[in-house]
């Protein structure tokens, strides 16, 4: 069966039981009984079925008793789809940083979870499956808010805790392994095990983390998230197993509750769902969630109180979901948060034409990044962002023949323009006095921390997103020459790339000694507006995808020696030199049949080649992402201006985030390429093959040598270690 017919049969069912937990009660009884598929029931009573509903009658059929729908149907798969299912599963063993969230279901299995109490269900139990199947699956599934790189673990807890399956990713296969937790035994078996339970106390929560947290811990690392869902009927029976004293109990179930907290972080959602009579106490089940909050470690945690009522746990696993959906795209796309507290802005307002009220700062220093030596030094000129174009420097000279003073203060607007993962955004201008009627040149944006905690060096704390954006402008500048090469290029309409320059000014503001600002040309959004055109993980055009893996892909990179594998390339480099003078010769003739015309390609086509053309041009040991900005169209040519990139980058000492916070490595090299589809752009500028003679030109250069310098960087602004100088990469490095 192809994945279509499954989904539509699955949609299919799906969708009845939604629509016969609305309706059900106004079935009749006496067309069940008419035209219904009949059977004895229990103690004389009979059971009718008949359009998707089940009746239980009296056994005189004259009364119902009870109606529920049809249990919901296993989902239909095939060896193919089992085989699938279990190589993602040893892929993920074998490299769990593939994994981008684990959620870990703990599932109340006492005997009071047979009541039959439950409308629509047959039992507690089945209710508690048939929903998280449902809502937790085949939900996410249809809306393909997880694919085969997110994992489930499933523990099962009474008087003991046991792990039922681990790590199963999630697709039809983990659908069906949840349905076949429903309780099959019969009425009387399920009344002994309830009478039992009152008996012996079997709901032992301690035993269930303690397990949980084992689970959680086999995949635990920065860029998956975490999710705890513990459901349970009843109160905790530990203090009656321990000896303890109910209090006694309650206090350790808390203490490992905030244990969890602090080793999880930000990456754990939590939800604790009591489920049945209002009169049982869940009173535990809400401190174990305050616990996770009160630890204040970043980690979400809410207790959901759902009655008799199945429809509430579907309501408790839509916001966990959403909660770990979000968790999961912070963690790609920003890595962890730093648990610090940020600052509270007020953000400037919308209107038109809206006042902005200024404070002023005298500059006490200016720093400049210095390409060779690679760090930031004192620098006499203007800052580039606050002249036109922000390409060429305003020197001391250009200033006397202006009859100019340097200007010595910086207008500051007090409401933020913006906010970003970690800095914020502010309106400001050069100023000769005092007073908005002295600004100089053209305004621009400081950046400086979000968090309350302030750095101790403020030029230090700038210095990476300095680099990051110069390495960035460096690469911008050598892939807008190759463009020349192109068969319908146009000096003045063939798109160009370009970052902004930026600089860091030191203010004297007496409540922040040595406070450090950094700044750069404020971009016209007003009339381009803003895009963010990809992102650090996989995201393009503002639209962030989460792929699946290509499982084949995976293994096959399990044994190479190079772990990123570009789209439209083959992993081994056998390539005859009779191939590849073939894709040379095909090339020439693309390129023959495109002179004086114009290709199809749009201008975002430009920045995704971009993107590719950085991580060949690094010899694979960066790539630049999180390309933001915007088009600016009266420019000539026109161009797109960008700022605040990110770069993966591979460390050849196993070093992480040496680009800062948003730098994920070769895991971020992984996430773009399983996006990206080269266009024609890329391969006219033979991005899109692993070309052995494309290699050879720049891997005889120092490429990797400059590359290898980040990780033995000199300090900012001192006369310590000498740097090589900035390498220039090898030129040419496609035919034109």
């Amino acid at each position: 069966m192809d994945s279509s017919s499954l989904i539509s049969i699955l949609s299919t069912e799906h969708g009845r039981l939604r629509r016969e937990q609305r309706d059900i009660r106004k079935r009749d009884l006496s067309k069940a009984i008419m035209y219904g598929t009949r059977k004895p029931g229990y103690n004389g009573r009979w059971m009718f079925e008949y359009d998707s509903i089940i009746f239980v009658s009296n056994d005189k059929m004259t009364r119902e008793v009870t109606a529920y729908p049809s249990p919901l149907a296993m989902a239909p798969t095939n060896t193919k789809m089992r085989v699938t299912h279990n190589r993602t599963k040893e892929l993920l063993t074998r490299k769990p940083e593939l994994c981008t969230s684990h959620s870990v279901l703990v599932v109340d299995n006492s005997g009071s979870m047979t009541l039959k109490d439950i409308h629509l269900h047959k039992t507690r139990q089945v209710a508690a499956y048939s929903i998280a199947a449902m809502d937790f699956v085949a939900e996410q599934l249809f809306k393909e808010t997880v694919t085969n790189s997110d994992v489930a673990t499933l523990i099962e807890f009474d008087r003991h805790a046991r792990t039922v399956f681990s790590q199963e990713s999630f697709d039809w296969v983990l659908y069906n392994q949840l349905l076949k937790r429903r309780d099959s035994r019969s009425y009387l078996q399920r009344q002994g095990l309830s009478a039992q339970d009152m008996v012996n106390g079997d709901t032992n929560y301690l035993r269930a983390l303690e397990k949980a947290d084992l689970a959680l811990r086999e995949i635990d690392h920065d860029r998956c998230a975490l999710t705890l869902f513990f459901l349970s009927d009843g109160a905790p029976t530990d203090a009656m197993t321990l000896g303890i004293t109910p209090d006694d109990a309650k206090s350790r179930i808390k203490a490992k509750m905030a244990e969890m907290a602090g080793r999880y972080g930000d990456k754990l959602n939590v939800s604790m769902v009591g489920f049945g009579a209002s009169q049982r106490d869940f009173s535990v089940l809400k401190a174990m969630a305050d616990a996770v909050t009160s630890a204040d470690t970043g980690a979400k945690a809410e207790f959901f109180y759902c009655d008799k009522a199945a429809s509430k746990i579907e309501s408790a696993i839509s916001s966990l979901v959403t909660s770990t959906t979000e968790t999961r795209t912070q963690l790609l796309t920003g890595g962890r948060k730093q648990n610090r507290t940020k600052r509270t802005v007020q953000l400037e307002s919308v209107q038109r034409n809206a006042r902005h009220q200024w404070d002023y700062y005298e500059i006490k220093e200016h720093y400049g990044f210095d390409r060779r030596a690679r760090r930031l030094l004192p620098n006499t000129n203007l800052p580039p962002g606050s002249f036109m174009g922000g390409v060429e420097a305003f020197d001391d000279k250009h200033l006397q023949e202006l009859h100019w003073a340097p200007p010595k203060f910086l207008a500051i607007n007090r409401d933020a323009f913006g906010t970003g993962a970690e800095r914020i955004a502010y309106r400001c201008n050069l100023a000769m006095e005092k007073s908005d009627d002295c600004f100089a040149l053209n305004t621009m944006v400081a950046k400086e921390t979000n968090l309350v905690e302030r750095p101790d060096d403020n030029v230090k704390f700038h210095d990476n997103f300095c680099e990051t954006q110069d390495l960035a402008s460096y690469l911008a500048t050598e892939f807008n020459k190759k463009l020349v090469g192109l068969p319908w290029y146009d000096a003045d309409k063939t798109p160009r790339i370009v970052f902004l320059p930026c600089s860091i000014l030191i203010l004297d503001d007496p409540d922040w000694p040595g406070r450090g600002v950094l700044v750069e040309k404020k971009l016209n959004v007003e009339k381009y507006g803003w895009q963010k055109y990809n992102d650090n993980a996989g995201g393009v055009d503002g639209k962030y995808r989460h792929v699946p893996l290509d499982i084949d892909r995976e293994f096959a990179k399990l044994d190479a020696t190079d772990d990123i594998i570009e789209e439209g390339s083959e992993e081994e480099e056998s390539d005859s030199e009779e191939e590849e003078d073939e894709m040379e010769k095909e090339r020439n003739e693309l390129r023959a049949s495109l002179r004086g015309e114009e290709l199809n390609v749009e201008p975002t086509d430009y920045l995704q080649a971009f993107s590719h053309f950085t991580y060949l041009y690094t010899g694979r040991q960066a790539l630049v992402c999180d390309l933001q900005g915007v088009f600016n169209t009266d420019l000539v040519p026109p161009t797109f201006e960008l700022t605040d990139p990110a770069i993966h980058y591979r460390s050849t000492v196993g070093k992480k985030n040496v680009f800062g916070l948003t730098d994920a490595g070769e895991r971020g090299m992984d996430m773009f390429f399983r996006t990206h589809h080269c266009s024609k752009l890329c391969k006219l500028m033979q991005l899109s093959r692993n070309n052995r003679k494309w290699k050879a030109k720049w891997r005889d250069h120092e490429g990797p040598e400059r590359a290898k310098a980040f990780e033995r960087k000199p300090e900012v602004g001192t006369q310590g270690e000498q740097s090589r100088g900035f390498v220039h990469f090898v030129r040419n490095v496609f035919r034109r």
